[in-house]
């Protein structure tokens, strides 16, 4: 084989690499929460009051929602928290335990990320354990369809027949200098 098709093959394995961490980064920043909520809501359940910070509104489907609940954990102690994403009317899915993390940032605060797997209406079932007993309250939430590709790609997959055209071409044009020196 000839070095000019080993080095072609090289520029296509570290661009398909190049493209895999991007995906990945990509991946990893959508479950994670930022410095500022995209939506937040204020709600009681029962005898808590709760602050819900959603980092991403509308949720994407396919994705996990990242979200934090704070308390006035002063007034009613340690509280417990029991999360869950729950289906709406009409959506094909079943309901999925949210993960959990104490938040770093809040005292008695926790952080989480709710599974969200096909667009439509879903609700963020949030059950509270406290010195009060347990209420549930719900946050409705609204997942729509990410993107079937991103931007990036399309074009990349796009331009693949010019691709190919110009390596074409310069194979040709290598063969062609090739014969007038001979």
């Amino acid at each position: 084989m000839s070095t000019f098709f080993q080095r072609l093959l090289l520029a296509f394995g570290v661009l398909v690499l190049i493209a895999l961490l991007i995906e990945i980064g990509l991946s990893v920043a959508a479950t994670t929460h930022g410095n500022q909520p995209a939506r937040i809501v204020h709600v009681t359940a029962g005898s808590y009051p709760l602050t819900v910070s959603l980092y991403k509104d509308p949720a994407n489907a396919g994705f996990a929602l990242p979200f934090a609940i704070a308390s006035d954990a002063s007034q009613h102690g340690a509280l417990s928290y029991d999360v869950y994403s729950l289906p709406g009317t009409g959506v094909s899915a079943t309901p999925v335990h949210a993960s959990l993390s104490p938040d770093p940032d809040i005292h008695g605060g926790i952080q989480g990320n709710a599974e969200i797997t096909v667009q439509g209406p879903w609700t963020l079932q949030i059950t509270v354990h406290g010195r009060a007993g347990s209420a549930v309250v719900a946050v409705p939430i609204t997942a729509t369809a990410p993107p079937a590709i991103p931007d990036w790609l399309g074009w990349l997959i796009g331009l693949l027949p010019f691709y190919g055209l110009l390596i074409f071409l310069v194979t040709q044009h290598g063969k062609q200098n090739k014969l007038q020196v001979a």
